[in-house]
């Protein structure tokens, strides 16, 4: 096993990679789909947000 790593180093290392950038997009689209959603609604009980857009700024 050990073996067959160190002879596919390289292809791993690419393939982390590419893991990773995938991920990101995801990780990238679903947080823009979340901020285009609407903003907010002023029903607290079902902010996606936390409810930080509803609260008053002093």
């Amino acid at each position: 096993m050990l073996e067959w790593i160190t002879q596919n180093f390289a292809t791993l290392i690419a393939l982390a990679a590419v893991l990773a950038l995938v991920a990101l997009a995801v990780f990238s689209l679903v947080k823009d789909k979340k901020r285009a959603s609407g903003g907010c609604t002023g029903n607290c009980a079902s902010c996606g947000l936390g409810c930080s857009c509803g609260k008053k700024k002093k």
